[in-house]
Formats: structure tokens, C-alpha cells, sequence
């Protein structure tokens, strides 16, 4: 079971919002914290409708504590640098966007679902 609060924590470690010791600092992670749900419903919504194209409900988290519903691929290794991406955006880190922004939609690519219907042509006479 992977939560928002999951993916928010790994999102800072990637982009070393932390202190010296490479712990969450929490002076800094509370005055992020409050974009943290929004950042994180933003890419969960995203890659719910490129896992699930015919889905007509997406259920955003109603806090970061809550399970994100989505394969274990997009969770573990797409979700974190979408989150990573948005939050340096929102940093104005623009370093750090540019790097994480095309590891995400690198990844996104590769994550989705691409149907194909097997179909034998036929020959009319």
C-alpha cells in the first residue's frame, strides 16, 4: 500500500528539500505541505485517466494518508517525479523541473496502456 503522503515524501527526498542529514526538514516540508495534496491529486489524476482511458469517475484523495489507486508501476516509478515535477515548478526550481519533468513524461510514455484489437482482414467478393 503506497499513500499520497508516500509519494510527497519520496517526491522531496528526490529533489533534496531536506536538511543536512537528508531527513525531511519540517519547517520546510509544513509550509509545502499545504500544496501537497493538490500537487499530488494533479499527477494521481493524470496517470488514473492514462491507466484507465474508459474510466468515467476519478476520486481524488481526500488527504495525503489515503492508498493511490493505481497500478504498482505508475505508483513507484511515475508518480514521485510528476509530484517532484509540479513542486519545483511551484518552487520556481527550474532546474529541477526540466530534470524531472522529462524523467516523468519519459516514464508516463512507457507506462501507458496502449490497446490493440487483433483483427484478421477480410476479403470481400
Amino acid at each position: 500500500m503506497k499513500t499520497g503522503r508516500d509519494i510527497w515524501e519520496q517526491a522531496l527526498r528526490l529533489l533534496r528539500y531536506t536538511n543536512g542529514y537528508g531527513e525531511l526538514d519540517g519547517g520546510l516540508e509544513a509550509a509545502l505541505y499545504k500544496r501537497g495534496l493538490a500537487v499530488v491529486n494533479q499527477i494521481y489524476a493524470d496517470l488514473w485517466y492514462l491507466e484507465q482511458p474508459e474510466a468515467e469517475d476519478f476520486f481524488p484523495l481526500r488527504t495525503l494518508e489515503q492508498e493511490v489507486r493505481l497500478s504498482d508501476r505508475l505508483k513507484n516509478d511515475s508518480m514521485v517525479y510528476g509530484v517532484a515535477m509540479l513542486l519545483a515548478q511551484s518552487e520556481d526550481d527550474i532546474e529541477n523541473q526540466e530534470v524531472f519533468a522529462a524523467i516523468y513524461n519519459q516514464k508516463r510514455r512507457a507506462g501507458a496502456v496502449i490497446r490493440r484489437a487483433d483483427t484478421i482482414p477480410t476479403i470481400r467478393i
